[in-house]
């Protein structure tokens, strides 16, 4: 025992030396990215200390196609180089996180800095604080990796990158591990909070030494005026949740119309930011982060109608931005919308009420926190970040209520927030864990068993009795002369009944004791399956085919196929870092029936997206790599709306008997 414990601290001190490295890294790449912004942003627009005032200088030829030709450079970067950085990086990062053990491919940071720096330079609407997430998480990935960190670990690891990033970029370190624990790790324990803790402020320090105690956005001097004031942040809080909403909703709208154009990938975001240019002709303040639009908003230098304008026009912006494949975060464009929304309504109080109610600045602040806290589902980290902003107490009874009521809007409108709504898109459910995400990726189809006791619904209890109570069966189902599922009798049911089964053998049958509704479908998944073993206290569960009963599912086979998939899945994690490096063909088994195999894809496979071949459903194959030979690309767990093309090589991970099929006729999978 003593030895174990001893063990286990060894690897804790280790995690925090890591997570001590990681935060000096991650202050050191916030620093290092938001110069690589403004080296961009002074290569496309020139350098002058107010970017707006750059912007209105340049003719509108100009004003349209350098976010265009910024477009341009980013689609071939990330299409070629890691998809990974196509958009906001943070639900990647979750990801990476909920699937892979914190394995993050180590080319990721250096794409996503470039091409989020490229992107936000040319006028891109997107924010900084997303990719430098993803940038400090995949650096601490691959601290994590050299030194062989294990999963739990390795989580904790990628964590402490987060916490370093957003620490390093706002100069908030109890908001960077906040950020970390509430909205990437999802789990709070004092094992993976210290070094969270260590990075964060260690970022701070960083950034501390190099650049001084600066201050993200120059915030005015608040006070709460009067206690009438409560009324219109109570109003800003609701009016946040729904913009939040809005936001979130357009966001993915978006994404959902420039996935299905009929336009090579790479190629969009030039359409988007010629779009963009467009939209800056007559509102060049969407373009790139947006601070100075936000420092304007805080000090009242924005007008009335304007400042309404710039909320819808900001969420078009961004919306198009992203969706058409640019690289850049959501979190300042939600800073940006949440300061227009507080100025707007702090604009028509103070108006009308100037003697009790503050400037439209302290409002624009408090809507800031609002909206990113709706957006993100994340309160907490939203009143820290505003109060860390302002180091003024007197903020926090305002921000506190108005963050908790727009989030509680949003949360109660809508379930997923705008970084886990991306991954539900792809079958991830964040907030239930790993677990759940295994067992819906398998099928009640793949355990069915055979091995089950049935009666028919007219036979009488007391012959029921006889047989059950003889035989081996805690849960017998019954079923009608047609075959169809009636409901299902437990033993403990008919041990209640023995010492009365001649008196009632002649009044009772089985369909009148029969426990009801209690099914499965062939094609259901096993969180379903899951989710009625939890509710009813059965070992196995009848499961019906087009209304017909065909078999049972047993608790003890789905805890067994979970175990079987988490163990694959273990091994393909291993040796997909092996396998993308050599071209040598390989067929390996790694246990439970399951082998790793190598093959050229087929002709039936080309222009198919994964998900349209639907191998893991259909046939319990995974492709867990797929090699490219031109341009030089290796894609590990590729999404299911990756393409197969003529000369890609395909790593397989599945059973023996489907993958020997698939190589001999590989038609016949398509």
């Amino acid at each position: 025992m003593k030895g174990i414990v001893r063990e286990d601290f060894a690897e804790h001190f280790r995690i925090l030396l890591l997570a001590t490295l990681v935060g000096l890294i991650g202050g050191l790449t916030s620093i290092f990215f938001t110069y690589l912004i403004n080296f961009f942003q002074s290569l496309f627009w020139g350098e002058s200390a107010s970017f707006l005032a750059q912007v209105e200088k340049k003719s509108w030829i100009l004003i349209i196609l350098l976010p265009a030709l910024g477009g341009l450079l980013v689609g071939p970067l990330v299409y070629f180089g890691a998809r990974e950085a196509k958009g906001h990086g943070v639900p990647e990062v979750m990801e990476s996180m909920l699937l892979k053990g914190g394995i993050i491919r180590k080319r990721v940071a250096f794409i996503k800095a470039l091409a989020s720096s490229i992107c936000i330079g040319s006028g891109g609407s997107t924010g900084r604080e997303g990719p430098i997430v993803q940038i400090s998480a995949s650096l601490a990935s691959t601290i994590g990796q050299i030194f062989k960190i294990k999963e739990r670990g390795m989580k904790t690891l990628v964590a402490s990158g987060v916490a370093a990033g957003i620490a390093g970029t706002f100069n908030a370190p109890i908001a960077g591990a906040m950020f970390a624990v509430e909205i990437v790790l999802g789990e709070f324990g004092v094992a993976s909070f210290t070094p969270i803790v260590v990075a964060s402020v260690i970022a701070t320090l960083t950034t501390h030494y190099f650049v001084g105690d600066f201050a993200a956005f120059k915030v005015p001097k608040y006070t709460l005026i009067s206690v009438w004031e409560i009324g219109p942040y109570i109003l800003l809080g609701l009016v946040s949740g729904l913009v939040a909403i809005f936001f979130i909703k357009i966001l993915y709208l978006s994404e959902d119309k420039w996935d299905k154009l009929k336009f090579p990938d790479f190629l969009k975001p030039a359409i988007g930011g010629l779009i963009i240019g467009f939209i800056g002709l007559k509102f060049p303040h969407i373009f790139g982060v947006g601070y100075e639009s936000i420092d304007k908003a805080l000090y009242n230098q924005i007008p009335f109608i304007f400042a309404f304008l710039l909320i819808f026009i900001k969420i078009i912006s961004t919306s198009f931005t992203l969706g058409s494949g640019g690289s850049g975060g959501v979190f300042a464009p939600s800073l940006f919308m949440g300061a227009m929304t507080g100025n707007f309504i702090g604009q028509i109080f103070h108006h009308y009420f100037p003697n009790v109610i503050s400037p439209p600045g302290a409002y624009a602040l408090v809507g800031m926190g609002a909206v990113v806290a709706a957006a993100t589902h994340a309160p907490i980290t939203a009143i820290i970040i505003i109060f860390e902003l302002t180091n003024d107490y007197k903020i926090i009874l305002p921000l506190m209520l108005t963050c908790i009521i727009s989030s509680f809007i949003t949360i109660n409108l809508k379930e997923e927030s705008i970084y886990t709504l991306k991954l539900k898109h792809k079958g991830i459910i964040f907030k239930e864990g790993k677990e759940i995400n295994i067992l819906r990726s398998l099928f009640v189809k793949d355990i069915l068993s055979q091995d089950y006791k049935t009666f028919l619904n007219t036979q009488k209890i007391g012959e029921i009795i006889d047989q059950a109570i003889s035989g081996r069966y805690s849960v017998f189902h019954v079923v009608n002369k047609n075959n169809e599922i009636c409901g299902v009798i437990t033993l403990n049911q008919l041990k209640s009944g023995i010492y009365q089964k001649d008196l009632i053998d002649s009044l009772v049958i089985a369909e009148d004791i029969a426990i009801p509704e209690i099914t499965l479908d062939y094609n259901d998944n096993l969180e379903k399956a899951m989710e009625l073993f939890g509710k009813h206290d059965l070992e196995e569960i009848p499961v019906t085919k087009d209304g017909k009963f065909v078999g049972v599912v047993k608790r003890r086979d789905l805890i067994e196929a979970y175990n079987n998939e988490i163990a694959k899945r273990e091994a393909i994690q291993g040796l997909v870092s092996k396998l993308k490096f050599t071209h040598e063909a390989k067929s390996i088994e790694i246990g439970h029936g399951i082998v790793i195999e190598e093959m050229n894809s087929p002709p039936s496979f080309w222009n198919k997206t994964l998900r349209d071949l639907n191998l893991k459903a259909n046939y319990g194959i995974e492709i867990i790599l797929i090699k490219r030979k031109y341009p030089p690309l290796t894609i590990p767990l590729p999404a299911s709306n990756e393409i197969i093309r003529k000369g890609d090589i395909l790593i397989l991970a599945g059973p023996r008997e489907s993958i020997n099929r698939l190589l001999t006729n590989p038609s016949k999978f398509s």
